[in-house]
């Protein structure tokens, strides 16, 4: 598999239901810097696995939309939006947020990620708008 199918067969798997998945993705040296809304933060593997099942704990369903991919060489960039089904409204599907991931793929694994999140507002979501900021 390629780095870009690599990263694509990622987002479209189950990785925060089962641990294995999630393992045979992750590279045991890997490291993941995240800019989100709520601050920074680093995960080494230990923390993305601890991280995987905290996640699996939260949500029903979790499921990646994939708008745009690209890649070179050994690193591949990804904008998506999480959507997930929660357990209390399991009838919902909800918007949760955007992201846009550089993975650094190593070994036939994920080896290094930059990322950065946004918290997903559901008007711009729903009206397919964007919002404009003016540059002065």
């Amino acid at each position: 598999m390629n780095p870009k199918e690599l990263v694509k067969s990622f987002y479209e798997s189950d990785f925060y239901k089962n641990e294995e998945v999630l393992k045979s993705f992750i590279h045991p040296e890997c490291e993941l810097y995240w800019s989100s809304s709520a601050g920074f933060v680093k995960f080494n593997y230990k923390d993305i696995i601890e991280h995987g099942k905290r996640t699996s704990q939260s949500f029903k369903e979790l499921r990646a939309e994939i708008s745009h991919i690209i890649a070179e060489d050994n690193l591949v960039t990804v904008r998506y939006t999480y959507y997930i089904i929660s357990f209390d409204q399991p009838e919902d599907e909800i918007c949760l947020a955007h992201f846009i991931s550089i993975w650094e793929v190593k070994d036939g694994k994920l080896f290094s990620c930059h990322e950065m999140s946004q918290m997903a507002d559901e008007k711009a979501v729903d009206n397919n708008a964007y919002l404009s900021v003016k540059v002065s």
